[in-house]
Parts: structure tokens; sequence; C-alpha cells
């Protein structure tokens, strides 16, 4: 099918359904070629739509136009889609076999539209990631998607950041993936979460000590504390497939920290851990380069930023990094840097072959009347 005709019929659907046309999408569709990729990129930031974001009529006749399209990549986030542009949506998954990514983040969906979606979802086993975080569907629309896992097999990425689940629906998650093997990729970041006794961590970590299939997983926000890490310890090191541990923005202390750095030392196979904005300290930093200095060899990554720690802990972390040749990518800002730590850090990342390349750090040095300092880069 040609562009042409897509537009066509977008413009025909408008017609027939009395809504009235959106000229900056067929703006945008008249610079878009489905001979040429199969993407459709239709986000309601872009700068074409920022003023004419998409609404439930344009999603009905727009997908009504594409639907015998080979489109693998839709992506209609930021705009103004609601709970009856949802169903449209779960219609045309039904119908459409192609679309292998879908991000509808940061539109107006709740907890009908969500279910809608993921019902459509228990027929179709093309799509592999979906995106659906930003959407304020809550605690009931949350359950729809652990139920919808229980038979759909495709499914590798699932973003549900920022839609106020609560803790019922991220042990709904926690469950359903002690069985599902195919997702590959969980952001869980900021759910609603009232109790100080870590339930939902604990059931994260119990299955993540069986689940066979998670390579990244994201929990930002979920209040965890030393207990949650101690069962992160505990559980982890029997992970053979989680390489990316997010557990930015939490209560972690210097104790969470050294179970963590426990962890380290057994070697798992974590390859990018998170830790920013927590409060580990320089002890915690300490147990940390301790593990890295003397065992590991996995990790590449370490964020630690914003964890109030000093110039004792940074400098440990800059030894570590001298010795462990494996670690190359640091990020440290938001700590307190004196002088001494100021010189470690500019000694690996400047120079003509530095130990750390500035692409893959969030800090450049610079000199003032001889006086070394750290600066922010973003």
């Amino acid at each position: 099918m040609s562009l042409t005709s897509v537009l066509e019929r977008y413009e025909a659907e408008c017609k027939s359904q009395a809504v009235k046309e959106n000229d900056a999408l067929k703006v945008v569709l008249e610079k878009h070629s489905l001979a040429t990729s199969s993407e459709v990129c239709l986000r309601g930031n872009l700068p074409a739509l920022r003023k004419s974001r998409l609404t439930d009529g344009d999603v009905n006749a727009l997908l009504t136009g594409i639907l015998a399209c080979p489109v693998s990549h839709l992506n209609l986030s930021y705009n103004h889609i609601t709970d009856d542009g949802a169903k449209h949506i779960a219609s045309y998954l039904k119908q459409c076999f192609t679309v292998e990514h879908l991000d509808i983040s940061y539109n107006d969906i709740r907890e009908r539209g969500i279910e809608e979606i993921a019902d459509a979802l228990q027929l179709n086993f093309n799509l592999k990631s979906l995106n659906v975080s930003g959407n304020k569907f809550g605690n009931k629309g949350g359950l729809h998607i652990p139920g919808m896992l229980q038979v759909n097999t495709t499914l590798e990425y699932i973003d549900v950041a920022d839609a106020d689940l609560s803790a019922e629906s991220v042990i709904a998650f926690a469950t359903v993936l002690n069985q599902n093997g195919t997702v590959k990729y969980l952001n869980l970041n900021r759910p609603l979460i009232y109790s100080r006794q870590e339930e939902t961590t604990v059931h994260i970590a119990k299955m993540l000590k069986v689940n066979t299939g998670l390579q990244e997983i994201h929990l930002q926000k979920h209040g965890i504390r030393d207990f949650g890490a101690e069962w992160l310890h505990d559980t982890l090191k029997h992970n053979l497939t989680l390489t990316h541990l997010d557990l930015s923005r939490n209560r972690i202390g210097r104790d969470g920290a050294a179970h963590l750095a426990c962890l380290l030392t057994q070697d798992t196979r974590l390859t990018h851990l998170d830790l920013s904005y927590n409060r580990i300290e320089d002890d915690g930093a300490i147990a940390i380069s301790n593990a890295l200095t003397h065992y590991n060899r996995n990790l590449k990554m370490l964020a630690i930023r914003g964890n109030e720690i000093g110039g004792l802990g940074l400098c440990a972390i800059a030894k570590a990094i001298k010795a462990n040749p494996t670690l190359t990518q640091i990020y440290i800002w938001g700590n307190t840097m004196d002088e001494k730590t100021c010189k470690e850090f500019s000694s690996l990342t400047s120079g003509i072959d530095p130990r750390i390349n500035p692409a893959d750090t969030d800090i450049q040095a610079y000199v003032v009347d001889g006086v070394t300092y750290l600066a922010q880069v973003t």
C-alpha cells in the first residue's frame, strides 16, 4: 500500500466518522514513507505535533489507514489518547500481526484501556515490546498485565513505570515471573508503596532467585532499605541471567551496600549496577571498592551519584577502577569531592589514552590556579 493511499484512507475515515482531520498529523504522514521504513513514529512531543497531539479519533482513523501496511514499530507516546483510543489500539492489535514494538507511554489511558490492550495481547503473539509507562491506570489496571503474561509468551520488554502501581500489582508481576521466562526487560519504577515492611522487595528477590529470563530490571523509588538489599544479596547469587540492576532512588544505606558488595564478591552475572541517590556513604563505597578490587571482574558500569560519599570512599572507588580492568563506566556526581578525589579521577579521565573514556562518566576535570576540580558532564 502506498503512502498516498494511507493518507487518503485517514482522510476518508475522518470524513466517515465525522472526525476533524489533524492537519499536523497529515503533514507528518506526508513526510513519512512506509515504503522505506516500517516504523511509524507519531510522538506528541515531536515539533510538528506538539500543538496538535493525537486524539482518540485520530488514532482510530490512523490505525485503519495503516492496517494493511507492514508496520513493525508504532510509537504514539505523549499524545492525548484515552481509554477509547486504547480500545482502537487493542482492536488493531487483534487484526495486525506485524507490529513488534508498541509505545503508548504518557497518554491518558486508565484501567479500562489497559484491560482492553491486555486482552488483545492474549491473542497477539507477535508483539515483543510494550511501553505503557506514565499512564495512570493504577493498581487494578496494573493487575491486567501480569494476568496477560500467564498466556502471552512473546513479550520480552515491558515498561510500566510511573503508572501508580500498588504493592498488589508489583507482587503480581513478581508472581507471574516465577514461571514466565520470556520477559527480558522490566521497568517497575515509581510504584505507590506505603508499607515499610518491604514485602514487594522480598517477592521480587524471591522471583529473581528462580527466574531464567530477566536480563534487566528497574526498581527505582521502591523504598528499598538495607533489609531489602540483604534479600537481593541472598537470592541474586543464584541468578544466572540478570545483567542490569537499577536500585537508584531508594533508601539503601551503608549496611545495604555491604550486602551488595558481598554479592559482587561472588562475581555474579551483573554488568551494570545503579545505586544512585541512596545513602551508602564512605563505608558502603569502600565495601564495594574492595569487592571490585579483589574479586569481581564482570561489572562494567557502576553509578553511585548522590550517595553522601566523601573523599575517603571516592578515592577507594578510584583505586578500585585502577585495579579492575573490566569496570569502564563510572558515575559519581553529587557526592563530596575534595582535592585528592579530584586528582584521582582526573588521572583516570584525562590524558591521551584515559583509563575511563570521557563519554563513560559524568565528570570532567579542570584546573584553576593549580588546583584540580571536577565538573559535571551532562
